[in-house]
């Protein structure tokens, strides 16, 4: 790589982070002192970047295991699973998601979670009626989710709401 080669580049040349790898804390040392932090969903969301560092011969670039994990799927922008860095409330990992197209149902949210190593529970994040244009905060309000979580935003459903579906040998 060039002598102008920041950690960003050289992260780009080693192939990139593995499956197994943090996208949110990626750390740059020179010897033992820590001379930054990179947080890469900011540049892949956001296409943020600050204050990077360029490489010298003997720096390392550390990649640590993955964080918490929250899947999210059905009616956002970017279905995916996502990594979180701290507590972190479903109206972040939405934002994180693309938001929500005007298709999604906004009455309520399925979110399946796992109770350590027990079982695993559904939970109906119950929205107030007539979102409207209103922020994304103000709908969902302060809904922590946890590692594991697999949030869902289903669509709104083409027929009435009051229909009955019947499968099967009947």
């Amino acid at each position: 790589i060039s002598a102008l080669s920041t950690p960003l580049n050289g992260l780009y040349a080693a192939g990139g982070p593995t499956a197994t790898g943090s996208l949110r804390l990626v750390k740059h040392f020179r010897g033992k002192q820590l001379l930054g932090q990179m947080d890469l969903y900011d540049l892949l969301l956001r296409g943020v970047r600050e204050g990077i560092e360029h490489l010298e011969p003997g720096d390392t670039i550390l990649v640590p295991t993955v964080g918490p994990l929250v899947a999210v799927a059905g009616m956002v922008r970017r279905p995916a699973i996502y990594e979180l860095l701290a507590d972190t409330q479903l109206t972040n990992v939405l934002e994180m998601a693309g938001g929500v197209p005007v298709s999604a149902s906004m009455d309520e949210i399925k979110v399946e979670r796992i109770e350590a190593h027990t079982k695993r529970v559904t939970l109906n994040v119950k929205l107030p009626g007539g979102a409207g244009e209103r922020p994304l905060q103000d709908i969902v309000g302060s809904f922590w989710v946890k590692d594991g979580d697999r949030v869902t935003v289903a669509p709104i459903l083409p027929y009435s709401d009051k229909t009955i579906y019947l499968e099967g040998h009947v």
